[in-house]
């Protein structure tokens, strides 16, 4: 705002009394920076490359004691570098859109739902209806009229749209050898306004369509688990109808010890292929309820292994602050999604193992490690487990797993162990 009012009196004035236009040259310098960061060079590479020109000839200018020229050239950058940001922000918000919208159509046509009825983008818009002998200011003027009375609209890019009433209105009273670079800079500042709100209601729009996208893959992910629970209970019924088949053969063929050693062929042929089936088919749900809880929580299951114990999860020492027994958001999320994944499973009863390294106190760093496995109780109940199931240990430092006496052991043997036992 101030750019465009020093800009604004340096036309009406010769600028004989203003200061050096450093403020200005350093807001055109940013501008592009702007610009340079939001990868212009690949979505507005014509503008950017203005912009680059502007500030180059502002900053010769400057340095030759041009100032008037140099503080016009300056604003002049500012708007092509504005421009550029705006359009390359649009460009790739608008790609954002376009990719949500086509993996939503795969997933309702994958879950067999209707076709997606949503709009298009805002971004996807129609000029306003300006008289062609309507002059630049007015038609800037109603163009911003439209802009302001579209209702999706309301309430985005505000300081753009500031900047651009600035600079239309500033046409009225500039200089005669100025106008027709102000109304080129109020040109750009308009559309500048116009992109930068559009791009704002898109991106409102991609932030639904990721939550919409999200409901949708956990939904799909569910409908795959059901289909995995019912082709293992149809292979449960069929290996129990061939079981009972085998019993009849083995019945039937008990008088011959020949026929006897056949049926017992055939039996454990039998039962072994049907575990194996039955194995694969658990291990498959299993997987299925790590995505569903995976999709259905903000984190990710933490690191596990498998032992006699069962299956082991582990937070390492940075899930706390120092001292502390809170979760950090990051492992508060991952244990609500172990959560998730421990209430979808087929599993049997939870250990809850927190350890600290040998620092300290052995009784406040056994206090401790009790604290911080009660929070992991805690935060896998409030996901769904029920506490009954569970058992939180502090272990202190009794159970060290590296050497204490290095910064790396110490962060090693910090640590809260998860373990789920099978059913």
């Amino acid at each position: 705002m101030i750019a465009v009012a020093l800009v604004t009196t340096a036309m009406l004035s010769g600028c004989s009394s203003l200061p050096p236009p450093t403020n200005e040259l350093a807001g055109a310098q940013q501008s592009v920076a702007r610009a340079e960061n939001a990868d212009a060079d690949q979505y507005a590479a014509a503008e950017l490359a203005n912009a680059r020109n502007a500030l180059g000839r502002a900053q010769s200018a400057m340095s030759e004691g041009e100032e008037d020229d140099a503080r016009l050239l300056a604003e002049s950058a500012a708007s092509w570098g504005d421009l550029a940001l705006a359009r390359s922000r649009a460009a790739s918000t608008q790609a954002d859109y376009d990719q949500r919208r086509n993996e939503i159509a795969d997933l309702r046509q994958r879950l067999q739902l209707g076709a997606d009825d949503a709009g298009p983008a805002p971004l996807a818009w129609t000029e306003p209806n300006v008289p062609a002998n309507a002059d630049a200011q007015t038609a800037m003027s109603q163009r911003l009229i439209a802009l302001d009375a579209d209702a999706r609209l309301q309430g985005m890019a505000s300081y753009e749209r500031l900047q651009a009433r600035q600079s239309v209105d500033a046409l009225a009273n500039v200089r005669k050898s100025d106008r027709a670079q102000a109304t080129q800079v109020a040109q750009r500042r308009v559309e500048t306004a116009e992109l930068s709100a559009r791009t704002e209601a898109t991106r409102r729009d991609v932030d639904r369509l990721d939550r919409e996208r999200s409901d949708l893959l956990v939904e799909a992910s569910r409908q795959e688990a059901e289909r995995a629970r019912q082709e293992a209970e149809r292979m449960r019924v069929e290996a129990q109808i061939q079981m009972e088949e085998a019993q009849r053969l083995r019945a039937s063929v008990e008088a011959e010890s020949a026929a006897r050693m056949q049926a017992e062929e055939i039996i454990l042929d039998v039962a072994g292929d049907q575990k194996s089936k039955l194995s694969a088919a658990r291990e498959k749900e299993a997987a299925l309820a790590r995505q569903e809880a995976a999709l259905t929580g903000a984190g990710s299951l933490p690191a596990s292994k498998r032992d006699a114990r069962g299956e082991v999860f582990t937070l390492d020492g940075t899930s706390f602050g120092s001292g502390k027994s809170t979760l950090t958001a990051a492992a508060s999320a991952n244990v609500a999604a172990l959560g998730a994944y421990i209430a979808a499973a087929p599993t049997g009863r939870i250990s809850i193992e927190a350890h600290t390294d040998g620092q300290g106190e052995a009784d406040a760093n056994q206090q401790l490690s009790q604290r911080r496995a009660n929070a992991v109780r805690d935060t896998l109940a409030n996901a769904g487990v029920p506490k009954s199931r569970m058992q939180a240990t502090g272990m202190g430092e009794t159970a060290p797993i590296a050497d204490d006496g290095t910064a790396a052991g110490r962060a090693r043997n910090r640590r809260v162990e998860i373990i789920v036992a099978d059913k």
